[in-house]
C-alpha cells in the first residue's frame, strides 16, 4: 500500500440512481471491501508478475495451508480480481488449476477513502502481529529482540500533534535507510505503530509494556 494522508473533505452526495449504477456500486464496495485484506494484497502481489500460479504455488510462498490460501482465492474469484488461467497435472494423479489477477476488475480506491484505508491498516497491523506473536512462541529459546505494548496518555492536542509527527518521522527515517538493504547479516521484522484515539480513563494498567532484548554474543 503507498503512503497515503488523508485529508478532510466534504460529502459529495449520491451521484445517479439507476439500479446498473447502484449494482456496480455495490461491487465496487464488495471488491474494496475483499481487497483490503494484507493476505489478499500479498496473493495478488505475488500474481502480480503475470505468471499463473496454483492455490499450491502461492500456499508455498506465504508458508500457509491450502485450506487457507483457497479461502482468500475463493474470494478473489468471487469479484473477479483474480481469474482462472489455466490447469496442469499435479500430484496423484489431481489436475491442478493456475490463476492470475485481472487488472480490470481492480477496486479503484480514493485517497479520501477513509473506511478503506482504516479497515485496510488495521487488518495489515493485525496479521504483522499474528505473525510475530507465532514466530515468538514456536521460537522461545532463540527469541529475536522485541518490543510489543501501548500507552494510553492524555496530553493537549498540539503536543500530540507534534508527537505524531516526530513518531511517523522515526520510523520512515529507520525504513529508508534500510529499505534497499542486501546481503550481510539482516534480520527481517515488522515494524508497525499506532496513535489512536481511545475512550479509555487513565489507570494503573495505561502502560502495558512487553519487551526483550538477548545478551550480547561474546565475540
Amino acid at each position: 500500500m503507498p503512503y497515503i494522508s488523508l485529508t478532510k473533505t466534504g460529502s459529495n452526495g449520491k451521484n445517479g440512481d439507476s439500479e446498473s449504477e447502484d449494482a456496480e456500486k455495490l461491487l465496487s464496495e464488495k471488491r474494496k471491501k475483499i481487497f483490503r485484506h494484507p493476505i489478499r494484497d500479498r496473493i495478488l502481489g505475488i500474481l502480480r508478475d503475470g505468471k499463473p500460479r496454483t492455490q499450491s504455488d502461492i500456499g508455498k510462498i506465504l508458508a500457509m495451508s491450502n485450506a487457507a490460501v483457497h479461502y482468500h482465492v475463493k474470494l478473489l474469484l468471487e469479484v473477479g480480481i483474480i481469474k482462472p488461467h489455466s490447469t496442469r497435472p499435479g500430484p496423484n494423479g489431481i489436475t491442478e488449476k493456475l490463476y492470475s489477477v485481472d487488472t480490470e476488475n481492480w477496486p479503484v480506491v480514493s485517497e479520501d477513502d477513509v473506511d478503506y484505508y482504516v479497515d485496510y491498516t488495521v487488518s495489515w497491523m493485525n496479521e504483522r502481529h499474528r505473525e510475530g506473536m507465532n514466530i515468538l512462541k514456536s521460537e522461545r529459546d532463540n527469541m529475536p529482540p522485541f518490543l510489543a505494548g501501548s500507552y494510553s496518555v492524555c496530553a493537549p492536542m498540539e503536543e500530540l500533534i507534534q508527537f505524531k509527527r516526530e513518531v511517523e518521522k522515526f520510523f520512515n527515517d529507520f525504513y529508508m535507510k534500510y529499505e534497499n538493504a542486501a546481503g550481510g547479516k539482516l534480520s527481517t521484522f515488522a515494524v508497525t505503530f499506532a496513535i489512536l484515539p481511545s475512550r479509555e480513563k487513565k489507570t494503573e494498567d495505561s502502560r502495558n509494556i512487553l519487551e526483550f532484548e538477548p545478551d550480547a554474543k561474546e565475540s
